[in-house]
Protein backbone atom coordinates (compact mmCIF):
# COMPACT_ATOMS: atom_id res chain seq x y z
CA UNK A 1 0.00 0.00 0.00
CA UNK A 2 2.94 2.47 0.93
CA UNK A 3 4.23 1.68 -3.10
CA UNK A 4 0.89 2.98 -4.15
CA UNK A 5 0.39 5.84 -1.70
CA UNK A 6 4.06 7.23 -2.52
CA UNK A 7 3.24 7.15 -6.19
CA UNK A 8 -0.53 9.12 -5.76
CA UNK A 9 1.79 11.81 -4.06
CA UNK A 10 4.53 12.46 -6.39
CA UNK A 11 4.53 15.36 -8.65
CA UNK A 12 5.00 13.31 -11.97
CA UNK A 13 3.91 10.15 -11.06
CA UNK A 14 3.47 8.96 -14.59
CA UNK A 15 8.07 9.52 -14.40
CA UNK A 16 7.29 7.51 -11.41
CA UNK A 17 5.62 4.86 -12.76
CA UNK A 18 8.23 4.30 -15.74
CA UNK A 19 11.44 4.38 -13.48
CA UNK A 20 10.03 1.71 -11.37
CA UNK A 21 9.08 -0.32 -14.12
CA UNK A 22 12.09 -0.69 -15.79
CA UNK A 23 13.57 -4.39 -14.29
CA UNK A 24 13.24 -5.89 -17.56
CA UNK A 25 15.47 -3.64 -18.91
CA UNK A 26 18.35 -2.95 -16.37
CA UNK A 27 20.71 0.26 -17.32
CA UNK A 28 17.53 2.01 -19.39
CA UNK A 29 16.86 3.94 -16.43
CA UNK A 30 20.11 5.93 -16.88
CA UNK A 31 18.39 7.55 -20.08
CA UNK A 32 15.89 9.07 -18.52
CA UNK A 33 14.78 12.51 -17.17
CA UNK A 34 11.78 13.82 -16.05
CA UNK A 35 10.38 16.37 -18.09
CA UNK A 36 6.85 19.02 -16.96
CA UNK A 37 5.32 18.67 -19.88
CA UNK A 38 6.27 15.22 -21.76
CA UNK A 39 6.40 13.08 -18.75
CA UNK A 40 9.88 12.26 -18.94
CA UNK A 41 12.73 12.43 -22.32
CA UNK A 42 15.86 11.21 -23.03
CA UNK A 43 19.39 12.38 -20.96
CA UNK A 44 21.08 14.77 -23.82
CA UNK A 45 24.89 14.01 -24.37
CA UNK A 46 24.98 10.51 -23.54
CA UNK A 47 28.00 8.22 -24.68
CA UNK A 48 27.91 4.52 -24.89
CA UNK A 49 25.59 4.06 -21.97
CA UNK A 50 25.72 -0.24 -21.69
CA UNK A 51 22.08 -1.77 -20.86
CA UNK A 52 20.14 -5.06 -21.93
CA UNK A 53 17.01 -6.66 -22.33
CA UNK A 54 16.70 -9.28 -20.18
CA UNK A 55 14.75 -12.27 -20.60
CA UNK A 56 14.12 -15.29 -18.90
CA UNK A 57 15.64 -17.41 -21.99
CA UNK A 58 18.32 -14.73 -23.20
CA UNK A 59 19.76 -11.66 -22.82
CA UNK A 60 20.26 -8.62 -25.45
CA UNK A 61 23.03 -6.19 -24.61
CA UNK A 62 22.95 -3.36 -26.48
CA UNK A 63 24.68 0.45 -26.20
CA UNK A 64 22.76 3.86 -26.38
CA UNK A 65 24.25 7.78 -27.12
CA UNK A 66 22.23 10.24 -27.65
CA UNK A 67 22.77 14.02 -29.41
CA UNK A 68 22.69 17.38 -27.62
CA UNK A 69 18.69 17.23 -28.09
CA UNK A 70 18.30 14.16 -26.37
CA UNK A 71 17.69 12.13 -29.82
CA UNK A 72 19.34 8.56 -30.11
CA UNK A 73 22.48 9.15 -32.18
CA UNK A 74 22.58 8.42 -35.89
CA UNK A 75 25.63 8.22 -38.16
CA UNK A 76 26.81 11.55 -39.57
CA UNK A 77 25.35 12.51 -42.75
CA UNK A 78 27.69 14.68 -44.74
CA UNK A 79 26.27 17.13 -47.22
CA UNK A 80 22.74 16.21 -46.16
CA UNK A 81 20.50 18.34 -47.66
CA UNK A 82 16.99 17.26 -46.16
CA UNK A 83 16.42 16.11 -42.76
CA UNK A 84 13.62 12.55 -42.07
CA UNK A 85 11.87 12.96 -38.49
CA UNK A 86 11.35 9.24 -36.73
CA UNK A 87 8.83 9.84 -34.12
CA UNK A 88 7.93 6.94 -32.06
CA UNK A 89 8.23 4.28 -28.88
CA UNK A 90 10.85 2.20 -28.36
CA UNK A 91 10.83 0.24 -31.75
CA UNK A 92 11.80 3.69 -32.91
CA UNK A 93 14.23 3.98 -30.54
CA UNK A 94 15.67 0.40 -31.03
CA UNK A 95 15.60 -1.72 -28.07
CA UNK A 96 17.60 -3.37 -27.67
CA UNK A 97 20.00 -2.50 -30.40
CA UNK A 98 23.13 -0.59 -30.69
CA UNK A 99 22.94 3.36 -32.27
CA UNK A 100 23.93 2.15 -35.79
CA UNK A 101 20.98 -0.39 -35.59
CA UNK A 102 18.23 1.23 -35.02
CA UNK A 103 15.77 1.71 -37.94
CA UNK A 104 16.23 5.17 -38.42
CA UNK A 105 20.29 4.84 -38.68
CA UNK A 106 19.86 2.53 -41.24
CA UNK A 107 17.50 4.69 -43.22
CA UNK A 108 20.35 7.05 -43.29
CA UNK A 109 23.23 5.18 -44.05
CA UNK A 110 20.41 3.76 -46.94
CA UNK A 111 19.38 7.17 -48.25
CA UNK A 112 22.51 9.84 -49.89
CA UNK A 113 21.90 13.42 -48.82
CA UNK A 114 19.55 12.84 -45.98
CA UNK A 115 19.75 12.90 -42.25
CA UNK A 116 17.30 11.24 -40.30
CA UNK A 117 16.48 12.31 -36.42
CA UNK A 118 15.74 9.76 -34.04
CA UNK A 119 13.10 11.22 -32.00
CA UNK A 120 11.58 7.58 -30.74
CA UNK A 121 11.19 7.58 -27.06
CA UNK A 122 10.97 4.27 -25.19
CA UNK A 123 7.53 3.93 -23.65
CA UNK A 124 5.91 7.19 -25.40
CA UNK A 125 2.44 7.00 -26.38
CA UNK A 126 1.19 9.00 -29.57
CA UNK A 127 0.22 11.59 -26.94
CA UNK A 128 3.46 12.35 -25.88
CA UNK A 129 4.59 11.76 -29.50
CA UNK A 130 1.64 14.65 -30.34
CA UNK A 131 3.72 17.31 -28.02
CA UNK A 132 7.12 16.70 -28.85
CA UNK A 133 6.06 17.12 -32.74
CA UNK A 134 4.24 20.48 -31.59
CA UNK A 135 7.29 21.07 -29.56
CA UNK A 136 9.88 20.65 -32.28
CA UNK A 137 8.01 21.98 -35.06
CA UNK A 138 7.70 25.56 -32.95
CA UNK A 139 11.39 25.86 -33.10
CA UNK A 140 12.90 24.00 -35.62
CA UNK A 141 12.45 23.84 -39.79
CA UNK A 142 9.98 21.34 -41.81
CA UNK A 143 11.58 18.08 -42.36
CA UNK A 144 11.05 16.47 -45.44
CA UNK A 145 8.93 13.90 -44.15
CA UNK A 146 8.05 12.41 -40.44
CA UNK A 147 7.79 8.94 -40.04
CA UNK A 148 4.86 7.67 -37.28
CA UNK A 149 5.03 5.01 -35.52
CA UNK A 150 2.79 4.17 -32.29
CA UNK A 151 0.56 2.09 -30.59
CA UNK A 152 1.68 -0.47 -28.04
CA UNK A 153 2.20 1.71 -25.44
CA UNK A 154 -0.98 3.88 -25.71
CA UNK A 155 -3.24 1.18 -24.68
CA UNK A 156 -1.30 0.07 -21.75
CA UNK A 157 -3.17 0.31 -18.42
CA UNK A 158 -0.75 2.10 -16.07
CA UNK A 159 -3.22 3.62 -13.10
CA UNK A 160 -6.94 4.72 -13.18
CA UNK A 161 -5.57 8.39 -15.70
CA UNK A 162 -5.11 8.93 -19.15
CA UNK A 163 -2.36 10.31 -20.48
CA UNK A 164 -4.37 13.77 -21.27
CA UNK A 165 -5.14 13.73 -17.16
CA UNK A 166 -1.75 13.68 -16.01
CA UNK A 167 -1.05 16.26 -18.54
CA UNK A 168 -3.59 18.36 -16.72
CA UNK A 169 -2.29 17.42 -13.00
CA UNK A 170 1.10 18.99 -13.99
CA UNK A 171 -0.04 21.92 -14.91
CA UNK A 172 -2.35 22.30 -12.20
CA UNK A 173 -5.73 22.17 -13.80
CA UNK A 174 -6.82 19.62 -10.95
CA UNK A 175 -7.45 21.01 -7.96
CA UNK A 176 -7.51 21.22 -4.91
CA UNK A 177 -4.87 17.75 -4.42
CA UNK A 178 -6.64 15.61 -2.64
CA UNK A 179 -9.03 16.12 -5.05
CA UNK A 180 -6.90 14.89 -7.16
CA UNK A 181 -5.71 11.25 -5.54
CA UNK A 182 -9.61 10.83 -4.92
CA UNK A 183 -9.92 11.07 -8.24
CA UNK A 184 -7.19 8.83 -9.02
CA UNK A 185 -8.42 6.44 -6.24
CA UNK A 186 -12.05 5.52 -7.88
CA UNK A 187 -11.27 6.07 -11.38
CA UNK A 188 -12.60 3.46 -13.53
CA UNK A 189 -9.84 0.96 -14.84
CA UNK A 190 -8.85 2.85 -18.51
CA UNK A 191 -6.05 2.74 -20.56
CA UNK A 192 -3.53 5.54 -20.81
CA UNK A 193 -4.80 6.39 -24.42
CA UNK A 194 -8.41 4.87 -25.36
CA UNK A 195 -8.57 3.15 -29.19
CA UNK A 196 -10.52 6.77 -29.71
CA UNK A 197 -7.96 8.98 -28.34
CA UNK A 198 -5.49 7.51 -29.83
CA UNK A 199 -7.23 8.15 -33.11
CA UNK A 200 -7.81 12.07 -32.64
CA UNK A 201 -4.02 11.51 -31.27
CA UNK A 202 -2.42 10.12 -34.74
CA UNK A 203 -5.29 12.48 -36.60
CA UNK A 204 -3.86 15.60 -35.00
CA UNK A 205 -0.07 13.99 -35.78
CA UNK A 206 -0.92 14.50 -39.71
CA UNK A 207 -2.85 17.38 -39.38
CA UNK A 208 0.27 18.89 -37.48
CA UNK A 209 3.04 17.51 -39.77
CA UNK A 210 1.16 18.74 -43.51
CA UNK A 211 1.09 22.04 -41.47
CA UNK A 212 4.70 22.23 -40.72
CA UNK A 213 5.36 21.31 -44.12
CA UNK A 214 6.27 17.80 -44.08
CA UNK A 215 4.85 15.01 -44.93
CA UNK A 216 3.53 12.44 -42.76
CA UNK A 217 4.15 8.08 -42.84
CA UNK A 218 2.82 5.98 -40.59
CA UNK A 219 4.23 2.75 -39.78
CA UNK A 220 1.93 -0.47 -38.66
CA UNK A 221 4.35 -1.74 -36.28
CA UNK A 222 3.54 -5.83 -35.91
CA UNK A 223 3.57 -7.98 -32.83
CA UNK A 224 4.88 -11.51 -32.92
CA UNK A 225 1.88 -13.23 -32.04
CA UNK A 226 0.30 -11.85 -35.76
CA UNK A 227 3.17 -13.61 -37.45
CA UNK A 228 1.27 -16.87 -36.46
CA UNK A 229 -1.85 -15.87 -37.43
CA UNK A 230 -3.56 -13.68 -34.14
CA UNK A 231 -5.37 -10.92 -35.32
CA UNK A 232 -4.59 -7.25 -35.78
CA UNK A 233 -5.78 -4.99 -32.50
CA UNK A 234 -8.29 -2.16 -32.99
CA UNK A 235 -5.36 0.41 -32.59
CA UNK A 236 -3.75 -1.17 -35.67
CA UNK A 237 -6.90 -1.21 -37.66
CA UNK A 238 -7.29 2.53 -36.58
CA UNK A 239 -3.81 2.78 -38.20
CA UNK A 240 -4.50 1.43 -41.32
CA UNK A 241 -7.93 3.49 -41.38
CA UNK A 242 -6.69 6.61 -40.90
CA UNK A 243 -4.06 6.30 -43.47
CA UNK A 244 -7.35 5.28 -46.13
CA UNK A 245 -9.30 8.36 -44.69
CA UNK A 246 -6.44 11.17 -44.82
CA UNK A 247 -4.73 9.62 -47.88
CA UNK A 248 -1.42 9.39 -45.83
CA UNK A 249 1.14 6.69 -46.95
CA UNK A 250 1.15 3.10 -44.57
CA UNK A 251 4.26 1.20 -43.95
CA UNK A 252 2.67 -2.07 -43.30
CA UNK A 253 5.61 -4.25 -41.49
CA UNK A 254 3.02 -6.76 -40.52
CA UNK A 255 2.86 -8.36 -43.86
CA UNK A 256 6.63 -7.61 -44.56
CA UNK A 257 7.70 -9.63 -41.25
CA UNK A 258 5.55 -12.00 -41.90
CA UNK A 259 7.09 -13.13 -45.33
CA UNK A 260 10.40 -12.17 -44.23
CA UNK A 261 11.65 -13.64 -41.19
CA UNK A 262 7.88 -13.71 -39.00
CA UNK A 263 8.78 -14.62 -34.98
CA UNK A 264 12.36 -14.83 -35.29
CA UNK A 265 13.00 -11.22 -36.19
CA UNK A 266 11.23 -10.43 -32.64
CA UNK A 267 13.19 -10.22 -29.22
CA UNK A 268 9.88 -10.15 -27.43
CA UNK A 269 6.63 -9.59 -28.14
CA UNK A 270 6.80 -6.32 -29.66
CA UNK A 271 10.63 -5.48 -30.12
CA UNK A 272 12.88 -6.54 -33.04
CA UNK A 273 16.02 -7.99 -33.31
CA UNK A 274 19.61 -6.35 -35.38
CA UNK A 275 17.70 -8.45 -38.28
CA UNK A 276 14.03 -7.02 -38.14
CA UNK A 277 15.23 -3.15 -37.67
CA UNK A 278 17.33 -3.61 -40.93
CA UNK A 279 13.89 -5.28 -42.28
CA UNK A 280 11.86 -2.24 -41.55
CA UNK A 281 14.21 -0.02 -42.92
CA UNK A 282 14.15 -1.83 -45.60
CA UNK A 283 10.53 -1.40 -46.31
CA UNK A 284 10.14 2.29 -45.65
CA UNK A 285 13.06 3.03 -47.92
CA UNK A 286 10.68 3.28 -51.15
CA UNK A 287 8.18 5.66 -49.17
CA UNK A 288 11.05 7.81 -48.05
CA UNK A 289 12.91 8.12 -51.55
CA UNK A 290 14.64 9.12 -53.53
Amino acid sequence: MLPLLLLFLAANPRWEFLVTNLQVFPGTERFFEPDARLFWRLRPNLRGLRAAERLPEREFPFTVSTDDQGRRLTPPAAGAQASILFLGDSCTFGIPVNDEEAFPAVVERRLSGVRCLNAGVPGYSAFQGRLLLEQMAASQPAPRAVVVTFWPNDGSVWDHLSDLEHAQMLEGAFTPRLTRLVRRATAPKRPRLTNEEFAAEIRALIRRTRAWGAEPIIVLWPSRPQMSGAPEIDRQQTLRRLAREHRTRLADLAQVFRSRGGAALFTDNIHATRDGYALAAEALLPLLGP
